[in-house]
């Protein structure tokens, strides 16, 4: 008997995939097809699933806009590209329900072609999230209301949070009307699906007068297979390491200066595309590292504040230096710093860097 079909839309960065692959495994009675991506396809293949073609988001303009809090890539023309294509494939799969991971115009494909929509989120992409969601430090006003009361800050941007929502959510409004969709009040209602999966722990991010369709799971950690021997050998024993992985988005020149030689007494284990920004005998670089087997073995994680990674680092109980690229890192990095477990270095990574470093070789 043929397994009815499960279509998978992730957003086109790794930490998407990675743990859309991990609950992928978790419907073995159907068959899991995902939404094709050149960079990451050869990861889905070899997780034992196949690949469908659809028009994406182009995720390289999105991170660069994002880090400058800009929401120009949710505009009238590639949300619509995006969402006949969906359309279109919806209709000559004929899935038994998709799931959308920060996929935005998905929804309104799942309603047109009246299918099921499972949909994957972090807490803070909720309109149920308890916690705040500080302006990112890209927006004007950053500077403005961190010299202000917290209590009034936070008023404040509760208020413009509310504003920006409604104004990104207007090609969304335009898109319903033109193809005779429900009328949605603003940006996350497009992110929820008729059933939504929180992948946070609630310890950490939390939910509050959440639904009977929301289920929080937890964190779905990607599991690597690699042993890292290889790795482990080629480090120089009598050393401290640390460890750096700012994922597929991070901002690797802004950590140039670790090529220097004074760098040199302790093993730089980094994990990700650095795109020759940083060498020296004493840096190990892979794309992809199974922090598992390395986190244990490090005294620090450097990182860019990704869900799935400070999952790791909070799982490995190691302390966290956040060099955030855009707003929802930043939110990761402002947690966890409130919980005493990182801090964030982006407006000097150098000199913190050096001052944490100075710590562990004293350690030693």
């Amino acid at each position: 008997m043929q397994k009815k079909q499960i279509l998978i839309f992730p957003f086109d960065l790794m930490s998407h995939y990675l743990r859309c692959i991990t609950l992928a495994a978790k419907y073995s009675d159907y068959e899991v097809l995902f939404a094709y991506s050149q960079k990451y396809d050869a990861l889905v293949k070899k997780a034992g699933f196949n690949s469908f073609y659809v028009e994406q988001f182009n995720s390289s303009e999105v991170m660069d806009k994002a880090a400058k809090f800009d929401f120009s890539w949710l505009n009238y023309l590639d949300l619509e590209r995006v969402y006949l294509s969906q359309v279109k494939v919806i209709e000559e799969l004929k899935p038994y329900l998709v799931i959308s991971d920060t996929s935005p115009t998905l929804k309104m494909a799942s309603e047109k072609t009246n299918v099921k929509c499972v949909a994957l989120m972090n807490a803070y992409m909720s309109k149920h999230y308890k916690g705040v969601r500080g302006v990112s430090r890209t927006h004007y006003s950053y500077e403005y209301l961190k010299k202000l009361p917290q209590s009034i800050a936070i008023f404040i941007t509760k208020i413009a949070e509310k504003a920006a929502f409604k104004k990104v959510h207007e090609p969304f409004k335009r898109l319903r009307k033109t193809y005779g969709l429900g009328k949605k009040k603003f940006y996350l209602d497009e992110l929820e699906g008729d059933e939504n999966l929180i992948c946070d722990s609630p310890d950490i991010f939390s939910i509050k007068n959440a639904p009977y369709n929301y289920k929080v799971i937890g964190p779905l950690l990607y599991k690597q297979s690699n042993n890292e021997n290889e790795l482990i050998t080629s480090l120089n024993n009598g050393k401290k390491n640390i460890c750096v992985c700012l994922g597929s988005s991070g901002n690797w020149s802004a950590l140039k200066f670790l090529s220097n030689n004074k760098y040199r007494a302790v093993n730089w284990i980094i994990a990700g595309d650095v795109k020759n920004e940083i060498k020296g005998a004493h840096i190990f670089s892979k794309d992809f590292i199974n922090l598992d087997k390395i986190l244990p073995l490090c005294d620090l994680l450097i990182c860019h504040g990704g869900n799935g990674t400070i999952y790791e680092g909070l799982k490995h109980a190691k302390y966290m230096l956040f060099l955030t690229n855009h707003f929802e890192q930043e939110w990761n990095a402002q947690r966890l710093s409130e919980l005493g477990n990182g801090i964030q270095i982006n407006d000097n990574p150098e000199k913190i860097i050096n001052e944490k470093l100075t710590e562990i070789l004293i350690q030693k």
